[in-house]
Protein backbone atom coordinates (compact mmCIF):
# COMPACT_ATOMS: atom_id res chain seq x y z
CA UNK A 1 0.00 0.00 0.00
CA UNK A 2 2.46 2.68 0.72
CA UNK A 3 5.04 1.59 -2.10
CA UNK A 4 1.40 2.39 -4.14
CA UNK A 5 1.21 5.56 -2.23
CA UNK A 6 4.86 6.50 -3.39
CA UNK A 7 4.76 5.38 -6.96
CA UNK A 8 0.93 7.70 -7.03
CA UNK A 9 3.12 10.47 -5.79
CA UNK A 10 6.04 10.45 -7.20
CA UNK A 11 4.18 10.32 -10.96
CA UNK A 12 2.11 13.25 -9.33
CA UNK A 13 5.75 14.92 -9.21
CA UNK A 14 6.99 14.01 -12.11
CA UNK A 15 3.57 15.30 -13.88
CA UNK A 16 3.75 18.48 -12.28
CA UNK A 17 7.23 18.53 -12.90
CA UNK A 18 6.38 18.14 -16.52
CA UNK A 19 3.89 20.51 -17.39
CA UNK A 20 5.78 23.32 -15.06
CA UNK A 21 8.09 23.89 -18.03
CA UNK A 22 7.13 26.48 -20.72
CA UNK A 23 9.16 26.81 -23.93
CA UNK A 24 9.31 30.14 -25.08
CA UNK A 25 9.08 30.47 -28.69
CA UNK A 26 11.74 32.62 -30.42
CA UNK A 27 9.20 33.86 -33.38
CA UNK A 28 8.06 36.26 -31.45
CA UNK A 29 7.65 39.72 -33.34
CA UNK A 30 10.39 41.69 -32.52
CA UNK A 31 9.90 45.52 -33.50
CA UNK A 32 13.43 46.52 -35.95
CA UNK A 33 14.81 49.48 -34.87
CA UNK A 34 13.74 52.32 -37.34
CA UNK A 35 17.10 54.14 -36.92
CA UNK A 36 19.03 50.92 -38.48
CA UNK A 37 15.97 50.08 -41.34
CA UNK A 38 15.42 53.49 -42.37
CA UNK A 39 18.67 53.98 -44.08
CA UNK A 40 18.72 53.49 -47.75
CA UNK A 41 16.58 54.19 -50.61
CA UNK A 42 12.18 54.68 -49.99
CA UNK A 43 9.70 55.30 -52.78
CA UNK A 44 6.55 56.78 -52.94
CA UNK A 45 4.20 53.78 -54.24
CA UNK A 46 0.11 54.48 -53.26
CA UNK A 47 -1.55 57.24 -52.06
CA UNK A 48 -5.09 57.50 -50.66
CA UNK A 49 -6.60 60.91 -51.53
CA UNK A 50 -9.10 62.66 -49.65
CA UNK A 51 -11.60 65.62 -51.16
CA UNK A 52 -15.06 66.74 -50.29
CA UNK A 53 -16.57 64.53 -53.30
CA UNK A 54 -15.15 61.50 -51.27
CA UNK A 55 -11.63 59.38 -50.81
CA UNK A 56 -9.59 57.25 -53.63
CA UNK A 57 -6.37 55.49 -53.80
CA UNK A 58 -4.32 55.49 -56.38
CA UNK A 59 -1.16 54.14 -57.14
CA UNK A 60 2.00 56.00 -57.49
CA UNK A 61 5.04 56.10 -60.17
CA UNK A 62 7.56 58.30 -61.62
CA UNK A 63 5.70 58.30 -65.00
CA UNK A 64 1.82 57.10 -64.23
CA UNK A 65 -0.84 59.35 -63.74
CA UNK A 66 0.11 60.02 -60.50
CA UNK A 67 3.54 61.23 -60.82
CA UNK A 68 3.42 65.23 -59.52
CA UNK A 69 2.80 63.21 -56.06
CA UNK A 70 5.63 60.48 -56.78
CA UNK A 71 9.16 60.76 -54.26
CA UNK A 72 12.44 59.23 -53.50
CA UNK A 73 14.30 59.36 -50.48
CA UNK A 74 17.74 57.96 -49.70
CA UNK A 75 18.12 57.69 -45.84
CA UNK A 76 22.08 58.35 -45.08
CA UNK A 77 23.79 58.49 -41.68
CA UNK A 78 24.54 61.76 -39.95
CA UNK A 79 20.60 62.93 -40.09
CA UNK A 80 20.42 63.40 -43.65
CA UNK A 81 18.42 62.35 -46.59
CA UNK A 82 18.24 63.26 -49.88
CA UNK A 83 14.66 64.18 -51.38
CA UNK A 84 13.69 63.71 -55.15
CA UNK A 85 10.59 64.63 -56.49
CA UNK A 86 8.87 66.39 -59.64
CA UNK A 87 8.83 70.10 -59.44
CA UNK A 88 6.03 71.41 -60.99
CA UNK A 89 5.97 74.72 -62.85
CA UNK A 90 3.04 77.14 -64.08
CA UNK A 91 2.45 74.72 -67.55
CA UNK A 92 2.62 71.39 -65.45
CA UNK A 93 5.67 68.50 -65.23
CA UNK A 94 9.03 70.75 -65.00
CA UNK A 95 11.67 69.25 -63.86
CA UNK A 96 13.03 66.40 -61.49
CA UNK A 97 14.74 67.91 -58.66
CA UNK A 98 17.02 66.37 -55.85
CA UNK A 99 18.02 68.43 -52.24
CA UNK A 100 19.96 67.24 -49.42
CA UNK A 101 17.84 67.66 -46.47
CA UNK A 102 18.47 66.98 -42.87
CA UNK A 103 15.98 64.63 -40.59
CA UNK A 104 15.53 63.50 -37.05
CA UNK A 105 13.92 60.23 -35.17
CA UNK A 106 11.38 60.51 -32.46
CA UNK A 107 9.95 57.06 -32.01
CA UNK A 108 8.08 55.74 -35.49
CA UNK A 109 8.02 59.33 -36.35
CA UNK A 110 11.23 60.42 -39.06
CA UNK A 111 11.06 64.13 -39.32
CA UNK A 112 12.48 65.61 -42.44
CA UNK A 113 13.54 69.10 -42.53
CA UNK A 114 14.14 71.48 -45.49
CA UNK A 115 14.31 75.37 -45.96
CA UNK A 116 10.88 75.89 -45.68
CA UNK A 117 8.92 73.23 -43.75
CA UNK A 118 8.98 70.32 -41.97
CA UNK A 119 7.30 66.93 -42.87
CA UNK A 120 6.78 64.26 -40.46
CA UNK A 121 6.82 60.72 -41.69
CA UNK A 122 5.10 57.73 -39.35
CA UNK A 123 6.75 54.26 -39.57
CA UNK A 124 4.73 50.91 -39.66
CA UNK A 125 7.06 48.53 -38.59
CA UNK A 126 4.91 45.49 -39.40
CA UNK A 127 4.39 46.57 -42.56
CA UNK A 128 7.62 48.11 -42.83
CA UNK A 129 6.31 50.89 -44.87
CA UNK A 130 5.89 54.71 -44.17
CA UNK A 131 3.43 57.50 -44.86
CA UNK A 132 3.29 60.91 -44.81
CA UNK A 133 0.12 63.38 -44.84
CA UNK A 134 0.44 66.40 -46.76
CA UNK A 135 -2.44 69.03 -48.27
CA UNK A 136 -1.92 69.69 -52.10
CA UNK A 137 -3.37 70.79 -55.44
CA UNK A 138 -3.07 67.63 -58.02
CA UNK A 139 -3.61 68.76 -61.62
CA UNK A 140 -5.43 71.89 -60.65
CA UNK A 141 -7.75 69.79 -57.82
CA UNK A 142 -7.48 71.17 -54.45
CA UNK A 143 -7.65 68.15 -52.24
CA UNK A 144 -8.26 67.76 -48.58
CA UNK A 145 -5.38 65.55 -47.76
CA UNK A 146 -3.33 63.31 -49.44
CA UNK A 147 -2.00 60.16 -47.35
CA UNK A 148 1.46 58.80 -49.46
CA UNK A 149 2.83 55.66 -48.24
CA UNK A 150 6.62 54.58 -48.78
CA UNK A 151 8.15 51.25 -48.66
CA UNK A 152 11.81 50.16 -49.68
Amino acid sequence: MISKIKYFGMMVALLLTALSFNACSSDDDEEEDIGTYLKGKWYSYKAVISRPDGTVEVEVSKTGQFSQIYYEAVFKDGGKVDCSYYKVGESGLSSWETETNSYSLNGNTVKLYDENESIDFFYNPKEKNAYMRVAANVAGVGYTSIFIYFKK
